[in-house]
């Protein structure tokens, strides 16, 4: 189980947000394990999501989610294709 240790907002640096991107906020997460993670996140997720220092993490961040997968394949697909066509030179 992963828990909020902190919330932070992220830094822009020398550059502000431009028009119409969401506000972010670093997430610091502690694992029961003692490991330790951080996630950049839109802060009104958060507040959608009704979370806060010292709740729960919804999801396991170390489990790729659907979109994360997809891209996988889809990289690996295109190594594949990008092999076949080295060897047909």
């Amino acid at each position: 189980m992963w828990t909020i240790k902190r919330i932070d907002e992220a830094d822009f640096g020398c550059e502000e947000r431009l028009p119409g991107e969401p506000l972010m906020v670093l997430v610091s997460l502690e694992c029961d394990d003692g490991r330790m993670l951080q996630l950049e996140v839109a802060d009104n997720w958060l507040t959608m999501q009704e979370l806060d220092e010292g709740d729960e993490w919804p999801d396991d961040p170390d489990e790729p989610d659907e979109e994360d997968a997809k891209s996988a394949k889809q990289v690996q697909w295109m190594e594949s294709y990008l092999d076949a066509l080295e060897e047909l030179e």
